[in-house]
């Protein structure tokens, strides 16, 4: 998942990414993925997403 983060950020981004990472001596996959899941989970905070309830199978449609 890393490398598919990674060659989707622009250059500037990523040289930024890379200097964030060196900053905290991590790894730059590594801080790319934990953004990523960050930004998912405050997306998916903002806008709860509506799972329907399982339909029980033995009811006509």
């Amino acid at each position: 998942m890393a490398r598919l983060v990674l060659n989707h950020l622009s250059d500037s981004t990523y040289r930024l990414l890379a200097i964030e990472a060196n900053k905290r001596n991590v790894n730059l996959s590594e801080l790319a993925v934990v953004l990523l899941e960050i930004a998912v989970a405050e997306l998916a905070a903002r806008h709860p997403s509506v799972i329907p309830p399982p339909r029980d199978p033995r009811e006509p449609d």
